[in-house]
């Protein structure tokens, strides 16, 4: 695709050291910024947030974002803030994410939502490749426009792919493309009025047990959302969330991302409070 607007990368290398997870080394461009890992646990596995400090995405700007974790890193990376896709007249806003897991490792990469504005259009793509014994917790969070403006399924497309690689064989594949203008989204048996959707990926070494998978099914249909949560092929699960309510969206985030770390890999867990 052409590139007419702003280039930004991120290029993130983890690696342990001794108890902890450093940031190895580390390469950014404007829209992007990453703040200094922290460690509150201790566990010393490296929180920290990427920044994009523009304001938002416009058309034909570009974000690529390339994480590697070596043997053993262990990383929790979010946004500071969602991002936001400005209105463009054809070109697509881009971001391309490349993930990289070594053996032992484990990553969670929790964004805050993308929000798709009034005319937006947003292209995604994420290639993961990991070993076989690291742990993948992956989420994308979307808006369906400026709810509180009710400006919802204004946006003219958003197309989203994800790709997994375990040990360079193919374990998850999921693509979505939305056009509202061509499709009724909201309707029965679709959105039904719901402008929020998560989308949330583990892989890891071993299935998750069938009792703490029913115990999650059971939990999110208690709560207002339309929710499902199924098993891979590979080990691991997939969640989609469809919500009245961005509040609600990040309650459930909150809700899965505690029962993985508690009820899964055993290790204490702790809401993360945003800048």
């Amino acid at each position: 695709m052409a590139q007419s607007g702003r280039w930004g990368r991120a290029e993130l290398f983890f690696r342990r050291r001794g108890p902890r997870t450093i940031l190895h080394r580390n390469y950014t461009t404007l829209p992007a910024q990453v703040i200094r890992p922290f460690y509150w646990e201790g566990s010393g596995r490296a929180y920290l947030y990427l920044l994009t400090p523009t304001g938002g995405m416009l058309g034909g700007d570009r974000l690529d974002i390339h994480i590697v974790l070596g043997p053993h890193a262990q990383v929790c990376l979010t946004t500071a803030s969602a991002t936001k896709v400005h209105p463009s007249t054809a070109a697509s806003a881009e971001q391309s994410l490349a993930i990289e897991l070594g053996p032992g490792s484990s990553l969670e990469y929790l964004p805050e939502p993308t929000i798709l504005f009034h005319a937006a259009h947003w292209w995604q793509r994420t290639v993961v490749r990991r070993a076989v014994d690291s742990r993948l917790l992956l989420l994308e969070g979307w808006s369906a426009g400026r709810v509180a403006q009710h400006e919802v399924f204004q946006f003219s497309s958003l197309e989203t792919t994800i790709e997994v690689y375990t040990e360079e064989r193919l374990s998850l594949f999921d693509r979505m493309r939305i056009c509202p203008a061509a499709y009724p989204y909201q309707a029965l048996g679709l959105w039904e009025g719901r402008p929020h959707l998560l989308t949330m990926y583990l892989l890891q070494e071993t299935h998750p047990v069938d009792v703490w998978l029913r115990a999650i099914q059971e939990e999110l249909s208690a709560d207002l959302v339309l929710a499902g949560v199924s098993r891979l092929e590979a080990p691991g699960i997939a969640a989609r969330v469809l919500a009245g309510e961005a509040e609600t969206l990040t309650r459930v985030t909150q809700t899965l991302w505690q029962k993985i770390r508690e009820g899964l890999w055993g290790e204490p867990w702790n809401p993360w409070r945003k800048l």
